[in-house]
């Protein structure tokens, strides 16, 4: 019966991994996992979702803290590419340096991924807050269609 539970308990996790993990996050990184105790209890590492503001999102970003891993995924086949940004926070009001972008360019299924194994800048500050930017942006134009969000790489 506990080996019973166990392997449910494991489903249920993959599962819910599933659903709360974005395809194309999973797809392009390697360490994606759920975790199941001995009682069956799935533990999920958290991603912070946001996609750009026009009517139909072209643009997506994802973030996870554990492993400093930030994803930009252009999701249309419309001209325009989905660039993502880092940035140091300053306040709620306030955004600071730019860290690094993300580009991606086409809608070919693979993102652009950098984590903390990329090193140096990719290596965020534990503990620290940062502010996520998408954008669409097509040659020649100033980027359009921008979020912003203040996500805390906290493991």
């Amino acid at each position: 019966m506990m080996k019973a539970r166990r392997v449910l308990g494991t489903a249920a996790a993959a599962l819910a991994l599933a659903i709360a993990t974005p395809a194309y996050a999973s797809a392009n990184t390697d360490t994606d996992t759920a975790t199941v105790d001995a009682a069956g209890t799935a533990s999920l590492r958290t991603w912070h979702f946001m996609a750009t503001d026009d009517g139909d999102p072209g643009g997506q970003i994802s973030f996870r803290a554990d492993g400093d891993v930030v994803v930009v995924a252009d999701v249309e086949s419309d001209g325009w590419a989905a660039e993502g940004g880092v940035y140091q926070f300053i306040n709620g009001d306030t955004v600071g340096s730019l860290v690094y972008t993300l580009r991606d360019g086409g809608n070919d299924g693979v993102a652009a991924v950098k984590r903390a194994g990329d090193g140096g800048k990719y290596n965020l500050v534990e503990g620290r807050t940062y502010w996520f930017k998408i954008c669409l942006d097509k040659a020649g134009t100033t980027p359009k269609y921008c979020d912003w969000a203040a996500w805390t790489n906290r493991n």
